[in-house]
């Protein structure tokens, strides 16, 4: 008689080798998520820079056509209908010559919602090179938001940590942005390249900022300061404009009804994002004014969304970045155009 041995199929995990084997894919999973997070902000942070390197040059480009860098028209007690941005006048140097043939002056000024009525058509759509991508906040459903902004310089001219230096603002801001003023005052020169005599390598032109967000009444709170303007400052140097900010306590809205900065890019008031100054450190707490709104006296800062730093994008159209650690004296010589100051390095 021969004997049929016994088949037997093949044998099924156990309840533990499946834990175990779920087990090794989780950690997995948790050691690959974070270089895959990392390799995306890359990704954005590339872009970001390469968007202020073509900002950088679009303004090298009006300068080589106009000679001079473009002006922003600031706001006053009328909305005229001419005051728009500097970034309106760089529109056919980024490839956007088709919004600057709609731009129709019978039909209003500057996109700025829930600022007035003048609200040009042509005006309010959102432009990817004016946008980080790594900047997820947006105002309006993100209709016309940007997240850059061109430099005003400091408060106050060198010796930046000495009281009683000489303060800036309307008709003598010292950093790459000049303001035409509506209201009456004085306004700042036409900026040349030949101006820049700390060096165009040595001079911020552009940075970037995180685009406001009203979280209620809460102040003081480091994780929400890239998305918050405080009240205004002031001070008899910079350094000490500065430190007045770092003790400012009050919203400059403190009711959330005028949560403005990023909200339109044609739009030439500070308080929308067109301007930041070198005042505060990168990713610092933002102060609305060091003087006059109607000035442009802005003391907003640079911030971003990438870790522990800002791009800013150079006269000379090279991108910078500096580091939230870079030296006051640092950053401040970078803020001005003729300062004098020895920018000798990026922490």
């Amino acid at each position: 008689m021969s004997l049929n041995p016994r088949r037997v199929g093949p044998r099924g995990f156990t309840l533990v080798e499946l834990l175990v084997v779920i087990a090794i894919i989780g950690t997995l999973v948790g050691l690959l998520l974070p270089a895959v997070q990392a390799a995306r902000e890359s990704a954005r942070r590339s872009q970001c820079t390469n968007n202020l390197k073509q900002m950088s040059l679009a303004f090298q480009n009006y300068h080589d056509t106009n000679n001079m860098f473009p002006q922003t028209k600031t706001w006053g007690p009328t909305y005229d209908h001419n005051q728009f941005s500097d970034k309106v006048l760089i529109l056919p140097f980024i490839e956007q010559m088709g919004i600057q043939k709609n731009l129709n002056p019978k039909d209003g000024g500057s996109f700025a919602p829930g600022w007035s009525g003048w609200n040009s058509a042509a005006l309010s759509g959102r432009i990817p090179a004016f946008n980080c991508p790594s900047n997820n906040n947006s105002l309006n459903g993100g209709q016309a938001n940007h997240t850059y902004s061109t430099n005003v310089g400091t408060s106050h001219n060198p010796p930046h940590g000495t009281t009683g230096a000489r303060k800036v603002g309307g008709g003598t801001h010292n950093g790459m942005q000049s303001t035409i003023q509506a209201a009456g005052g004085a306004s700042d020169p036409p900026i040349r390249m030949a101006d820049v005599s700390d060096g165009t390598s040595k001079t911020a032109l552009m940075s970037e900022f995180v685009i406001e967000a009203w979280n209620g009444n809460i102040t003081n709170d480091k994780k929400l300061w890239k998305s918050q303007v405080y009240s205004w400052t002031d001070g008899g140097s910079t350094a000490e404009t500065r430190q007045n900010c770092l003790n400012q306590s009050g919203l400059n809205d403190g009711g959330g009804g005028r949560v403005l900065r990023g909200t339109s890019w044609s739009w030439n008031q500070f308080m929308g994002g067109s301007s930041y100054a070198h005042i505060m450190m990168p990713n610092e707490k933002s102060c609305h004014t060091f003087g006059s709104d109607w000035d442009n006296d802005s003391a907003m800062a640079a911030m971003s969304m990438h870790p522990g730093g800002v791009n800013v994008g150079l006269v000379d159209g090279s991108v910078q970045y500096f580091t939230d650690t870079v030296s006051p004296e640092v950053w401040w010589a970078y803020g001005t155009r003729k300062g004098g100051e020895a920018a000798a390095g990026i922490d």
